[in-house]
């Protein structure tokens, strides 16, 4: 496939599935001439094919009523009808079955509810879904399937669909005139009134006096605002403390008290003890033997 061809193709898939909401895995109605065209043209599997051209998964589906049409026409499309037998069904309530032609017309509808795209090789058929919203149409030329490109009935919907989605509604529009109003009043320095209510209060109380008395028993109490900001809020930033996993956790530190500390410690109690004094450790000395004290006395008095 050529590349300009791709480009065509994804354009013409992308609009049907922005403007009619086709979604994928995209589903492919077939009638009689456009499985049969396929089988005969050998052109593959029917499955393979129609991903390929879509670029995306695609369920080629038949009805009862196609299937009964096939078995109808004899032998010749016997092959036809059992490889039709082989896709998925549709489910149709037609009893009797109708024509081919006339169940997918039904099936496709005036505004394509289900999303089909479209596979036939009858040219009535095609004419008449051109002018279905949402119609989209497969048909095999030669060896190779065609996506047609949107009709010109179809591209005005698409546009006049658009439009509307732009257009304002009449309470989005009553809502911009109150607003529209507020801010004229603000700017020429008008005070507001006590009993002001806000744009969405008077939109409510507006709707409960058009509409019946039983209708609107319970009276609600106006909303505040309409929800959208008509300034950008910053948040300002605050003093924020140091993380707390980050921080080293205090230790209590033990100081020995002194004596000092201890005796005013006492007194402030109001208590007579006294602290206890600290014993203080003296070093026993060995007593000498009487043979030396004896000779130690003889000197002494030699010497006197």
């Amino acid at each position: 496939m050529r590349v300009k061809k791709q480009k065509q193709l994804r354009r013409h898939v992308r609009f049907y599935k922005t403007c009619f909401g086709f979604r994928e895995p995209f589903k492919v109605l077939c009638d009689g001439t456009f499985v049969h065209y396929c089988l005969t043209q050998k052109i593959g599997s029917l499955q393979d094919s129609l991903s390929t051209i879509l670029g995306a998964p695609a369920k080629p589906m038949v009805t009862r009523c196609v299937i009964a049409e096939l078995k109808k026409l004899g032998e010749t499309y016997s092959g036809t009808a059992l490889a039709a037998r082989r896709l998925n069904l549709a489910k149709c309530e037609h009893e009797p079955p109708l024509p081919a032609g006339e169940c997918v017309a039904t099936m496709v509808g005036s505004h394509n509810v289900e999303h089909f795209f479209v596979g036939t090789q009858d040219l009535e058929l095609r004419k008449r879904l051109r002018k279905v919203h949402g119609g989209a149409l497969i048909y095999a030329r030669n060896t190779s399937l065609v996506l047609e490109p949107p009709s010109e009935k179809q591209q005005e919907y698409a546009k006049m669909g658009e439009a509307e989605w732009n257009r304002l509604t009449e309470r989005e529009r009553r809502l911009l005139e109150i607003r529209q109003q507020k801010h004229s009043k603000k700017e020429n320095g008008e005070e507001k009134p006590k009993d002001d209510v806000t744009a969405d209060g008077m939109l409510k109380a507006e709707d409960a006096a058009t509409t019946p008395a039983n209708q609107s028993m319970i009276v609600k109490k106006p909303s505040k605002g309409l929800g959208v900001a008509d300034r950008p809020s910053f948040k300002r930033k605050h003093v924020k403390g140091p993380n707390p996993l980050s921080v080293k956790k205090k230790q209590n530190k033990v100081v020995a008290k002194t004596s000092s500390d201890q005796k005013a410690l006492v007194v402030e109690a109001g208590t007579d003890t006294q602290p206890k004094k600290q014993k203080v450790r003296r070093r026993s000395r060995k007593r000498k033997s009487g043979a030396e004290n004896g000779a130690d006395h003889v000197d002494n008095s030699a010497a006197s």
